[in-house]
C-alpha cells in the first residue's frame, strides 16, 4: 500500500511538474503567436498572461489592442481589457497551423475608433489594395472561433486632429457565432459569422454643426434592428440658429417612441451597397419643425423626393413604412412684429410602399398613403404615388379635408399671409397631377358663411376695403351649385429652388382660390 501511494505521489508530481512545463511552453508559444503570427495591421500589448493547458485556455490582463490600417481602412483601439481565450486547440495549431477557439471574450472600459479623412479621388473596389487582416488569404491554415463576445462600457468615434466626439454609445454589448475568415475584401463584413446580438445605450450621434441623433437603446440580432427613444433635434435654440445662419434652415426636433426593421439586409453586390428590408415601424413620431423666414432663401435646387431616391448613392428596398399615430407641428417666422404661426396634424396614421431605387421604369410605383386630424379637429387623407425610374418626377396625389372651420386657420394664415378667413369648410376634395416643372390641380368644396379678412400686419388692424373688394370676387357659400359642391380648377409652374410641400401648398391655394371666386 505503501508503494502504490509513493507511486502515485511521484505520477502526479511529474504530471504537475509537465503541466507546468506545459505551461510555460504554451504560454511562450501563445506569446510568440501574438509577436509573429498576428496580421500587422493588429498590435496587441498587456500585462499579464496566464495559460491553462489542459483547457486550451488563456486570459490576458490591462491588454490594449489596436488596429492600425492604411488610408482606406479604419482604425481602432480597445483599451483596459480583459482578455479570455477558451478551448484554444492548441496541437491543431502546432501540427497545421490551424487557430480554433471554443471562445474569445474581450471585457474592455472602452473602444475607440478614429474616424480616417476620405480621399476624394481613392476609393473602394475588388481590386483596391486595402488590406482585410481577417481574409482567408492572409492567415496561415484556417481559423474559427465558435464564439466572440465583446462588453464595453462605451464606444466612441473621434476626429483624429481633435479628439472631438462624433459619436458615442454606452453598454456596448456584441456576440458573435462562428465566426471564420471572409474571402472578400468587403469593409462592411471583414469577416463571416452564422449569428450576430448586439446591444448598446445612450447612443449619441453628432450629424453636423448643428444636429444631433440619441437614442436610449439599440438591439440588433441579425435580422431584426429595434430603436427605442430615437431624437433628431437641432442642438441650439431657434434664436440661436437663427444667429449662427445666414440662410433659412429648419429647427428641428424629431421624437420616435420606438423603430422596428424586420429582416435587415445590407452589404456590397457588384461593388455597390445596398440595403433591404420588408417592414420599417414607426410608433408615435413626433416631429416639431420651425423656420424663421426672416432670413434669405436658400436658393439650392430642391429635388424632388423620386429624384431623391432615383439618385441615392446605394441600392434602397424597403417594401412598406409604417408609421402609427404621429404628429406634426409646423411654425414659420415671417414677420418680425407678429407672432410666428403654426399649423399642426395629430393621430397621424400612414402606409408607404416600394421605397427604393432598385427597380426599372413602369415596374412598381411609389405609393404613399396617410389618414390625421388637421388643426386639432378636420379628418384628412392624402395619397400620393410616384415612379422613382421617371427621370420626369411625374406625381399623382389625391387628397380630402372635411369638418373644417376655417378660422382654425388664423394662428398661420393671419401671422404668415396677413389673412384672416370665416366660414365652415364641410368637405374638399382635390386631384393634383404634375411633375418637376407644373402641376394642374382640381378642386371641389362644400362650405359656407365664408369670407375674408384683409389685415394690415404693421397695424394689426383689418384693411376694410381690401377685404370688401376681395369678398366680392368670393362666392360665400356652395350651397347654390349643384349637389352642394362647387369646382375649381388651376395650373402651377413649380419653383425648383422650393421644398416639395411648398408646391403642394401653392397648388391648394390656386385651387382654393379658383374654388371660391365667382370668377372662373
Amino acid at each position: 500500500m505503501k508503494k502504490i501511494l509513493i507511486s502515485l505521489f511521484v505520477f502526479f508530481s511529474l504530471l504537475g511538474v509537465a503541466a507546468i512545463f506545459l505551461n510555460s511552453y504554451l504560454k511562450n508559444q501563445l506569446q510568440q503567436i501574438i509577436k509573429n503570427d498576428l496580421p500587422s495591421t493588429i498590435n496587441l500589448t498587456y500585462e499579464d498572461l496566464n495559460i491553462d493547458s489542459w483547457g486550451g485556455n488563456a486570459s490576458m490582463k490591462n491588454a490594449t489592442v489596436s488596429i492600425i490600417a492604411n488610408d482606406s481602412m479604419p482604425r481602432s483601439k480597445v483599451n483596459n481589457a480583459t482578455v479570455m481565450l477558451k478551448g484554444l486547440d492548441h496541437w491543431d495549431y502546432f501540427r497545421n497551423k490551424n487557430i480554433h477557439f471554443k471562445k474569445i471574450t474581450i471585457l474592455a472600459d472602452s473602444l475607440s475608433h478614429y474616424k480616417q479623412v476620405k480621399k476624394e479621388t481613392k476609393k473602394f473596389s475588388k481590386d483596391s489594395t486595402s488590406t482585410n487582416p481577417i481574409k482567408a488569404e492572409n492567415i496561415n491554415g484556417t481559423f474559427h472561433i465558435e464564439e466572440f463576445e465583446l462588453v464595453t462600457n462605451y464606444i466612441q468615434i473621434l476626429k483624429p486632429e481633435t479628439e472631438d466626439i462624433l459619436l458615442k454609445t454606452a453598454h456596448f454589448n456584441l456576440n458573435l457565432q462562428n465566426i471564420t475568415p471572409t474571402i472578400t475584401e468587403t469593409i462592411t463584413r471583414p469577416f463571416n459569422y452564422e449569428r450576430i446580438s448586439l446591444s448598446y445605450d445612450s447612443l449619441y450621434y453628432q450629424i453636423n454643426d448643428f444636429d444631433e441623433l440619441t437614442v436610449q437603446n439599440v438591439h440588433w440580432d441579425g435580422s431584426s434592428l429595434q430603436m427605442t427613444n430615437t431624437q433628431l433635434k437641432t442642438a441650439v435654440s431657434r434664436k440661436q440658429l437663427s444667429n449662427s445662419i445666414s440662410k433659412e434652415r429648419d429647427h428641428v426636433n424629431l421624437l420616435i417612441k420606438k423603430i422596428s426593421i424586420d429582416s435587415l439586409r445590407y452589404g456590397e453586390r457588384s461593388g455597390r451597397f445596398y440595403i433591404n428590408t420588408p417592414l420599417i415601424l414607426l410608433e408615435e413620431p413626433a416631429l416639431n419643425l420651425y423656420r424663421d423666414k426672416l432670413l434669405a432663401d436658400d436658393f439650392s435646387t430642391k429635388p424632388l423626393y423620386s429624384k431623391m431616391l432615383r439618385d441615392l448613392k446605394f441600392d434602397l428596398m424597403v417594401d412598406s413604412l409604417k408609421i402609427k399615430n404621429g404628429s406634426i407641428i409646423y411654425t414659420e417666422k415671417v414677420n418680425q412684429g407678429s407672432k410666428s404661426g403654426s399649423i399642426n396634424f395629430k393621430n397621424l396614421q400612414a402606409n408607404l410602399t416600394n421605397i427604393g431605387n432598385t427597380y426599372k421604369e413602369h415596374e412598381k410605383k411609389t405609393k404613399i398613403a396617410i389618414k390625421a386630424i388637421f388643426m386639432k379637429q378636420s379628418p384628412m387623407t392624402l395619397d400620393w404615388e410616384f415612379d422613382v425610374q421617371n427621370k420626369q418626377d411625374k406625381f399623382y396625389l389625391v387628397g380630402s379635408l372635411s369638418k373644417l372651420p376655417v378660422k382654425n386657420l388664423d394662428g398661420f394664415t393671419s401671422p404668415n399671409l396677413g389673412v384672416e378667413m370665416q366660414g365652415n369648410i364641410a368637405h374638399t376634395y382635390f386631384t393634383i397631377t404634375g411633375n418637376d416643372y407644373n402641376s394642374h390641380i382640381d378642386m371641389q368644396m362644400t362650405y359656407d358663411d365664408f369670407k375674408v379678412n384683409i389685415l394690415n400686419q404693421e397695424k394689426k388692424k383689418k384693411k376694410w376695403l381690401a377685404s370688401t373688394i376681395a369678398n366680392i370676387f368670393i362666392s360665400n357659400t356652395s350651397k347654390r351649385e349643384d349637389q352642394g359642391f362647387k369646382e375649381g380648377s388651376g395650373d402651377v409652374t413649380r419653383n425648383q429652388n422650393k421644398s416639395f410641400f411648398n408646391y403642394l401648398w401653392i397648388n391648394l391655394k390656386d385651387g382654393m382660390l379658383k374654388t371660391v371666386t365667382v370668377l372662373d
